[in-house]
């Protein structure tokens, strides 16, 4: 199965992509030194323990996800801490965002922004934005700053979750661990199996090829793969019936370690192109949203 890679690989993993992909350089270029931090952060926290032996199999199979089953997040999480941390890593990626970084942190610092009071999940998975004074003014910043220190915990969190998971086949197109629809799809060239990628919480997981992870659709007809000429590892999954698309990489072997989110990045021109014929991402992802 496709994997993230730890930070210790990280640097390894964006010479590589940048040297493959110099069309998407400005964008692997921002969000290095994010990236990088988050598996750091995510490497070195220590949670609290979860019981995972409370969640129903009866309900996993019914295609409720861990989020909606237990508490993935605590008051105990270490969440201002991690949001300080990443939003320095923001401005070194994004200098423009630093003014906006530089006052989020403030707002946290002070204590007139905790992201544990915040937090709350919706069904489905979604995570609820910060509301706390001061964020009117740029909330989308706001929601970048949750995102990106929600992911560290979630991906934690997912890889605990992936042993309780493993006797298990989880046969939904979204999540099992956040419920979040994937970014990215990995195809393995020998045997041709598909497997989805969370941007979420970093979590992958096994999925049929002929069933359309959004819409649940079961057809060859109506469902295809968009090329671009001489890219023959790279495409994009696309639905007529949802309008929903989710960029795909080919793997040929395993010699080379990849991270999914730094694919997903790499292939942007894929999810300008599609979205230019009217389709939509499966997930949308800071990277990927051009409105």
């Amino acid at each position: 199965m496709m994997s993230n890679h730890t930070a210790s690989g990280m640097d390894q993993i964006f010479d590589r992509a940048l040297e493959q992909n110099p069309h998407s350089a400005e964008l692997l270029k921002a969000f290095r030194p994010v990236m990088t931090r988050q598996r750091r952060l995510t490497d070195s926290l220590t949670l609290p323990s979860l019981d995972y032996s409370a969640v129903d199999r009866n309900r996993l199979r019914a295609g409720v996800p861990f989020i909606r089953q237990i508490p993935l997040f605590s008051p105990e999480d270490p969440l201002d801490r991690i949001a300080l941390s990443l939003a320095e890593a923001v401005k070194e990626g994004m200098p423009k965002l630093t003014e906006e970084m530089d006052r989020l942190s403030a707002l946290i610092s002070g204590g007139k922004l905790r992201w544990k009071d915040c937090f709350g999940a919706r069904p489905g998975g979604e995570n609820e934005e910060p509301r706390a004074s001061g964020l009117c003014n740029s909330p989308s910043n706001a929601s970048l700053l949750w995102s990106l220190t929600a992911r560290v915990l979630l991906e934690r969190r997912g890889r605990e979750a992936s042993k309780a998971l493993e006797p298990f086949d989880w046969e939904k197109g979204y999540c099992p661990v956040c419920g979040e629809f994937p970014s990215i799809a990995l195809i393995e060239e020998e045997g041709g199996r598909r497997f989805l990628h969370c941007s979420s919480c970093g979590q992958d997981w096994r999925f049929t090829r002929v069933v359309c992870p959004y819409c649940e659709k079961e057809a060859q007809k109506g469902m295809d793969y968009f090329y671009v000429e001489g890219k023959t590892q790279e495409s994009a999954f696309v639905c007529d019936r949802c309008k929903k698309y989710l960029v795909t990489l080919y793997r040929a072997g395993r010699l080379l370690a990849r991270d999914m989110d730094v694919s997903a990045v790499s292939l942007v021109h894929l999810d300008m192109i599609l979205q230019d014929k009217g389709y939509k991402p499966m997930a949308a992802c800071a990277w990927n949203v051009f409105e």
